[in-house]
Protein backbone atom coordinates (compact mmCIF):
# COMPACT_ATOMS: atom_id res chain seq x y z
CA UNK A 1 0.00 0.00 0.00
CA UNK A 2 2.89 2.33 0.85
CA UNK A 3 4.31 1.74 -2.75
CA UNK A 4 0.88 2.80 -4.38
CA UNK A 5 0.49 5.77 -2.34
CA UNK A 6 4.73 6.51 -3.75
CA UNK A 7 3.13 6.14 -7.24
CA UNK A 8 0.32 8.15 -6.96
CA UNK A 9 2.62 10.87 -5.24
CA UNK A 10 4.74 10.62 -8.36
CA UNK A 11 2.21 11.10 -10.92
CA UNK A 12 1.59 14.55 -8.91
CA UNK A 13 4.78 15.51 -8.47
CA UNK A 14 5.52 14.49 -12.33
CA UNK A 15 3.24 16.91 -13.20
CA UNK A 16 4.49 19.85 -11.02
CA UNK A 17 7.70 19.14 -12.20
CA UNK A 18 6.54 19.53 -15.80
CA UNK A 19 4.80 22.42 -15.54
CA UNK A 20 7.83 24.57 -13.61
CA UNK A 21 10.23 23.26 -16.02
CA UNK A 22 8.00 25.09 -19.10
CA UNK A 23 7.53 27.97 -17.23
CA UNK A 24 11.33 28.08 -17.22
CA UNK A 25 11.58 27.32 -20.97
CA UNK A 26 9.35 29.86 -22.04
CA UNK A 27 11.01 32.22 -19.19
CA UNK A 28 14.48 31.63 -20.81
CA UNK A 29 13.14 32.31 -24.83
CA UNK A 30 11.57 35.58 -23.58
CA UNK A 31 14.90 36.52 -22.03
CA UNK A 32 16.35 35.27 -25.39
CA UNK A 33 13.94 37.31 -27.16
CA UNK A 34 13.89 40.19 -24.92
CA UNK A 35 17.66 40.60 -25.07
CA UNK A 36 17.79 40.44 -29.06
CA UNK A 37 14.62 42.31 -29.68
CA UNK A 38 13.91 45.02 -26.40
CA UNK A 39 10.25 44.90 -26.68
CA UNK A 40 8.63 43.06 -23.92
CA UNK A 41 5.51 42.27 -25.87
CA UNK A 42 6.57 40.78 -29.25
CA UNK A 43 9.48 38.95 -27.07
CA UNK A 44 6.27 37.34 -24.75
CA UNK A 45 4.12 36.85 -28.13
CA UNK A 46 7.57 35.37 -29.91
CA UNK A 47 8.26 33.08 -26.39
CA UNK A 48 5.00 31.46 -25.80
CA UNK A 49 4.56 29.27 -29.07
CA UNK A 50 7.86 28.36 -29.86
CA UNK A 51 7.83 27.19 -26.20
CA UNK A 52 4.68 25.26 -25.97
CA UNK A 53 6.19 24.32 -29.90
CA UNK A 54 9.58 22.85 -29.14
CA UNK A 55 7.84 21.11 -26.11
CA UNK A 56 5.44 19.33 -28.54
CA UNK A 57 7.84 18.56 -30.78
CA UNK A 58 10.20 17.06 -28.18
CA UNK A 59 7.01 14.91 -26.39
CA UNK A 60 5.92 13.40 -29.67
CA UNK A 61 9.62 12.69 -31.23
CA UNK A 62 11.80 12.03 -27.55
CA UNK A 63 11.39 8.13 -27.71
CA UNK A 64 12.71 7.70 -31.17
CA UNK A 65 15.36 10.29 -30.48
CA UNK A 66 16.31 8.59 -27.00
CA UNK A 67 16.37 5.12 -28.89
CA UNK A 68 18.56 6.57 -31.72
CA UNK A 69 20.77 8.12 -29.18
CA UNK A 70 21.70 5.15 -27.33
CA UNK A 71 21.67 3.16 -30.70
CA UNK A 72 19.41 0.61 -29.77
CA UNK A 73 17.62 -1.71 -31.67
CA UNK A 74 14.29 -4.25 -31.72
CA UNK A 75 14.98 -7.39 -29.87
CA UNK A 76 15.57 -10.56 -31.78
CA UNK A 77 13.37 -13.87 -30.63
CA UNK A 78 15.47 -15.82 -32.53
CA UNK A 79 18.78 -14.80 -30.79
CA UNK A 80 18.61 -17.36 -27.43
CA UNK A 81 19.35 -14.20 -25.15
CA UNK A 82 17.31 -12.15 -26.49
CA UNK A 83 14.31 -14.33 -26.33
CA UNK A 84 14.83 -15.09 -22.56
CA UNK A 85 15.00 -11.30 -21.83
CA UNK A 86 11.34 -10.63 -23.79
CA UNK A 87 10.27 -13.62 -21.72
CA UNK A 88 10.99 -11.86 -18.45
CA UNK A 89 9.86 -8.54 -20.00
CA UNK A 90 7.00 -10.30 -20.55
CA UNK A 91 7.25 -11.99 -16.83
CA UNK A 92 7.53 -8.58 -14.89
CA UNK A 93 4.83 -6.81 -17.07
CA UNK A 94 2.08 -9.54 -15.68
CA UNK A 95 3.60 -9.24 -12.02
CA UNK A 96 3.08 -5.59 -12.54
CA UNK A 97 -0.35 -5.25 -14.37
CA UNK A 98 1.03 -2.78 -17.20
CA UNK A 99 1.06 -3.49 -20.73
CA UNK A 100 3.92 -5.22 -22.38
CA UNK A 101 6.49 -2.82 -23.09
CA UNK A 102 8.34 -2.94 -26.55
CA UNK A 103 11.85 -4.70 -25.71
CA UNK A 104 15.07 -3.20 -27.19
CA UNK A 105 18.96 -4.12 -27.01
CA UNK A 106 21.81 -1.83 -27.10
CA UNK A 107 25.04 -3.47 -28.43
CA UNK A 108 27.28 -2.50 -25.39
CA UNK A 109 29.81 -4.49 -22.92
CA UNK A 110 28.53 -2.98 -20.21
CA UNK A 111 25.66 -4.28 -17.49
CA UNK A 112 23.32 -1.52 -17.92
CA UNK A 113 19.57 -0.78 -19.43
CA UNK A 114 16.72 1.95 -19.41
CA UNK A 115 12.96 2.65 -19.74
CA UNK A 116 11.57 5.17 -21.58
CA UNK A 117 8.32 6.23 -23.70
CA UNK A 118 5.54 8.25 -23.10
CA UNK A 119 3.00 6.45 -20.62
CA UNK A 120 2.86 2.93 -19.79
CA UNK A 121 0.72 2.07 -23.13
CA UNK A 122 4.17 3.76 -25.16
CA UNK A 123 6.79 2.13 -23.42
CA UNK A 124 10.40 0.75 -24.12
CA UNK A 125 12.49 -1.43 -21.91
CA UNK A 126 15.87 -1.85 -23.37
CA UNK A 127 19.10 -3.98 -22.06
CA UNK A 128 22.49 -3.99 -23.37
CA UNK A 129 23.89 -6.98 -24.37
CA UNK A 130 26.58 -6.81 -21.68
CA UNK A 131 23.79 -7.42 -19.39
CA UNK A 132 22.43 -10.67 -21.50
CA UNK A 133 25.43 -11.79 -21.30
CA UNK A 134 26.72 -11.44 -17.69
CA UNK A 135 23.67 -11.83 -15.68
CA UNK A 136 22.39 -14.86 -14.52
CA UNK A 137 18.68 -14.61 -14.65
CA UNK A 138 17.99 -13.59 -10.88
CA UNK A 139 19.48 -10.21 -11.61
CA UNK A 140 18.61 -9.78 -15.06
CA UNK A 141 14.95 -9.92 -13.39
CA UNK A 142 15.55 -7.57 -10.73
CA UNK A 143 16.93 -5.24 -14.11
CA UNK A 144 14.03 -5.61 -15.45
CA UNK A 145 11.42 -5.07 -12.63
CA UNK A 146 13.61 -1.62 -12.10
CA UNK A 147 13.02 -0.39 -15.63
CA UNK A 148 9.12 -1.76 -15.43
CA UNK A 149 8.90 0.33 -12.11
CA UNK A 150 10.03 3.48 -13.87
CA UNK A 151 7.26 3.02 -16.14
CA UNK A 152 4.64 2.29 -13.40
CA UNK A 153 6.06 5.26 -11.27
CA UNK A 154 5.66 7.72 -14.43
CA UNK A 155 9.13 8.58 -14.27
CA UNK A 156 9.78 7.85 -18.18
CA UNK A 157 7.37 10.59 -19.00
CA UNK A 158 9.49 13.29 -16.53
CA UNK A 159 12.45 12.47 -17.98
CA UNK A 160 11.80 11.81 -21.27
CA UNK A 161 10.10 15.47 -21.20
CA UNK A 162 13.33 17.20 -18.80
CA UNK A 163 15.50 15.42 -21.17
CA UNK A 164 14.73 17.95 -24.04
CA UNK A 165 13.52 20.63 -22.42
CA UNK A 166 16.96 20.91 -20.23
CA UNK A 167 19.13 20.19 -23.40
CA UNK A 168 17.09 22.98 -25.04
CA UNK A 169 17.61 25.81 -21.95
CA UNK A 170 21.19 24.95 -22.29
CA UNK A 171 21.81 25.47 -25.25
CA UNK A 172 19.84 28.96 -25.66
CA UNK A 173 22.25 29.79 -23.05
CA UNK A 174 24.97 28.97 -24.50
CA UNK A 175 24.60 30.80 -28.05
CA UNK A 176 23.22 33.46 -26.10
CA UNK A 177 26.19 34.00 -23.51
CA UNK A 178 28.62 33.97 -26.74
CA UNK A 179 26.51 35.99 -28.70
CA UNK A 180 26.83 38.68 -26.22
CA UNK A 181 30.63 39.07 -26.02
CA UNK A 182 30.27 39.27 -29.78
CA UNK A 183 28.35 41.92 -29.83
CA UNK A 184 25.39 39.85 -31.45
CA UNK A 185 23.15 40.71 -28.44
CA UNK A 186 22.83 43.32 -25.58
CA UNK A 187 23.13 46.10 -27.43
CA UNK A 188 22.30 49.84 -25.66
CA UNK A 189 18.85 50.82 -25.83
CA UNK A 190 18.04 54.81 -25.48
CA UNK A 191 14.37 56.48 -25.41
CA UNK A 192 12.72 57.22 -22.24
CA UNK A 193 12.64 54.01 -19.54
CA UNK A 194 15.92 53.35 -20.27
CA UNK A 195 16.51 52.31 -16.49
CA UNK A 196 13.87 50.01 -16.41
CA UNK A 197 15.02 48.68 -20.07
CA UNK A 198 18.13 47.83 -18.39
CA UNK A 199 17.05 46.51 -15.13
CA UNK A 200 15.05 44.12 -17.23
CA UNK A 201 17.75 43.37 -19.15
CA UNK A 202 20.07 42.40 -16.39
CA UNK A 203 17.39 40.13 -15.21
CA UNK A 204 16.88 38.92 -18.38
CA UNK A 205 20.97 38.05 -18.55
CA UNK A 206 20.69 36.43 -14.80
CA UNK A 207 17.95 34.42 -16.13
CA UNK A 208 20.15 33.02 -18.96
CA UNK A 209 23.05 32.23 -16.78
CA UNK A 210 21.29 30.43 -13.89
CA UNK A 211 18.27 28.69 -15.70
CA UNK A 212 20.68 25.81 -17.30
CA UNK A 213 22.54 25.22 -13.58
CA UNK A 214 18.85 25.47 -11.94
CA UNK A 215 17.27 23.16 -14.38
CA UNK A 216 20.02 20.42 -14.58
CA UNK A 217 20.33 20.36 -10.60
CA UNK A 218 16.45 20.08 -10.53
CA UNK A 219 16.87 17.12 -13.23
CA UNK A 220 19.73 15.30 -11.71
CA UNK A 221 17.73 15.63 -7.84
CA UNK A 222 14.94 14.16 -9.71
CA UNK A 223 16.90 11.61 -10.92
CA UNK A 224 18.68 10.38 -7.88
CA UNK A 225 15.68 9.86 -5.92
CA UNK A 226 13.31 8.16 -8.39
CA UNK A 227 16.13 5.44 -8.65
CA UNK A 228 15.49 4.89 -4.81
CA UNK A 229 11.71 4.68 -5.43
CA UNK A 230 12.62 2.26 -8.61
CA UNK A 231 14.82 0.32 -7.00
CA UNK A 232 12.14 0.10 -4.03
CA UNK A 233 9.27 -0.78 -6.39
CA UNK A 234 10.57 -3.10 -8.48
CA UNK A 235 12.05 -5.40 -4.94
CA UNK A 236 8.06 -5.09 -4.50
CA UNK A 237 7.36 -6.46 -7.97
CA UNK A 238 9.58 -9.47 -8.33
CA UNK A 239 9.58 -9.89 -4.63
CA UNK A 240 12.90 -10.40 -4.64
CA UNK A 241 15.24 -7.10 -3.84
CA UNK A 242 18.36 -9.66 -3.70
CA UNK A 243 18.05 -10.18 -7.46
CA UNK A 244 18.35 -6.27 -8.02
CA UNK A 245 21.12 -6.32 -5.47
CA UNK A 246 23.64 -8.56 -6.82
CA UNK A 247 22.92 -7.14 -10.59
CA UNK A 248 23.65 -3.55 -8.68
CA UNK A 249 27.22 -5.29 -7.48
CA UNK A 250 27.87 -6.44 -10.66
CA UNK A 251 27.40 -3.35 -12.61
CA UNK A 252 29.97 -1.72 -9.78
CA UNK A 253 32.55 -4.08 -9.99
CA UNK A 254 32.53 -3.71 -13.92
CA UNK A 255 35.76 -3.64 -15.28
CA UNK A 256 35.11 -2.68 -19.25
CA UNK A 257 37.68 -0.06 -20.10
CA UNK A 258 35.85 0.67 -23.17
CA UNK A 259 34.58 4.19 -24.27
CA UNK A 260 30.57 3.54 -23.57
CA UNK A 261 28.51 3.91 -26.76
CA UNK A 262 25.61 6.42 -27.12
CA UNK A 263 24.90 9.81 -25.80
CA UNK A 264 25.37 11.45 -23.00
CA UNK A 265 22.24 12.98 -23.03
CA UNK A 266 20.35 10.04 -22.00
CA UNK A 267 22.69 8.79 -19.25
CA UNK A 268 20.32 10.03 -16.63
CA UNK A 269 17.70 6.89 -17.94
CA UNK A 270 19.80 4.39 -17.73
CA UNK A 271 19.87 2.06 -14.27
CA UNK A 272 23.47 2.88 -13.69
CA UNK A 273 25.06 5.90 -15.55
CA UNK A 274 27.98 4.39 -18.22
CA UNK A 275 29.63 7.64 -18.12
CA UNK A 276 30.61 7.81 -14.99
CA UNK A 277 31.11 4.45 -12.84
CA UNK A 278 32.82 5.41 -9.81
CA UNK A 279 30.03 6.02 -6.94
CA UNK A 280 28.68 9.67 -6.12
CA UNK A 281 27.08 11.44 -3.68
CA UNK A 282 27.72 15.22 -5.53
CA UNK A 283 25.07 17.33 -6.32
CA UNK A 284 25.92 16.56 -10.01
CA UNK A 285 25.59 12.95 -10.46
CA UNK A 286 22.92 11.15 -12.23
CA UNK A 287 22.48 8.59 -9.55
CA UNK A 288 22.61 8.05 -6.09
CA UNK A 289 25.76 5.76 -5.09
CA UNK A 290 25.11 2.23 -6.33
CA UNK A 291 26.46 0.94 -2.05
CA UNK A 292 24.06 3.04 -0.90
CA UNK A 293 21.56 1.56 -3.04
CA UNK A 294 23.01 -2.00 -2.31
CA UNK A 295 22.15 -1.38 1.16
CA UNK A 296 18.92 -0.04 1.31
CA UNK A 297 17.75 -3.27 -0.54
CA UNK A 298 19.12 -5.85 1.16
CA UNK A 299 17.93 -3.98 4.32
CA UNK A 300 14.07 -4.27 3.24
Amino acid sequence: MLVEEHIRSNKRKTIVVCGLMALLFIAVVFAFGYIFIGNIYISLAFALPIAFAYIAITYSTSVQQILSAAKAKPANPHIREQKLLIARVEEMSIASGLPMPKVYVQESPYINAFATGKNPENSVVCVTTGALQKLNQEELTGVIAHEMSHIKNYDIRLMTITIGVVGAIALMSNILFYSMFWGGAGRSRGGKGNEGQIILLVVAVLLIILAPLFSRLTYLAISRRREYLADSTGAYMSRNPEGLAKALEKIKNDSVKEKPLGSKTVAPLYISNPFKRQASGSAWSTHPPLDERIKRLRNM
